[in-house]
């Protein structure tokens, strides 16, 4: 940083002292998040077991006149099939964007270089 002035020097400190600030702020934010996904996915693989074991007996149980109850909250049913499916490639989705933002954070060719990982980025999103 040659012909450094001491206010160009300030004014850099006092920005990187603001984003280090913002990460203190957003890390347990991050923390809470990572554990929210991990409950998520609890969630998933309990609806996915249910899917692949129990879905189609019961289903042709209704449909032969089992008397159960389909209301809900206003969601739709779980017993519509493309209810589930529909949180499946949700969470399919989802996991694979998790895991590109992740990916191109730990490659060493991105790492700590944040134009390189937007570039990755956009590249991924054409």
């Amino acid at each position: 940083m040659p012909n450094l002035t001491p206010e160009a020097a300030q004014a850099r400190i006092n920005r990187i002292q603001a984003l280090y600030r913002e990460w203190e702020r957003l890390l347990p934010e991050l923390e809470a998040a990572q554990e929210q996904w991990q409950h998520a996915m609890r969630l998933m693989h309990e609806m996915s077991d249910f899917y692949d074991r129990e879905y189609m007996p019961l289903h042709q149980a209704i449909e032969n006149g089992l008397p159960v109850s389909l209301a809900t909250e206003g969601e739709y049913s779980i017993m519509s099939e493309d209810a589930l499916w529909n949180a499946f490639q949700q969470q399919y989705d989802l996991s694979w964007t998790w895991l590109r933002a992740a990916t191109r954070e730990l490659d060493p060719q991105n790492r700590l270089r944040p134009d390189a990982a937007e570039a990755s980025g956009q590249a991924e999103a054409t």
